[in-house]
């Protein structure tokens, strides 16, 4: 699986966004999952000072979508 190809594949499709396959790739890039307030999800990695929260919904709204992406980058950049 090359994360980086995903993530650019995930720029033109926002709107269209499972949350299963957000996490597994969140999961794949190094984040921990924990179960936040109802629905919400946080994912937390070492290298960021921030958290991603998530709304597990079965298509993810464009917002978290573009949070995750930012945050995938900022990630793969700091593996380079």
């Amino acid at each position: 699986m090359d994360l980086r190809r995903e993530v650019e594949a995930l720029k033109t499709r926002r709107r269209n966004v499972r949350f299963k396959e957000m996490d597994r790739l969140l999961l794949a890039a190094g984040f921990t999952r924990t179960q936040g307030a109802g629905d919400h999800v946080k994912y937390r990695h070492p290298r960021l000072r921030y958290q991603l929260v998530l709304d597990a919904r079965r298509t993810l709204l464009p917002v978290y979508v573009t949070n995750s992406i930012r945050a995938l980058e900022e990630v793969l950049k700091n593996e380079q």
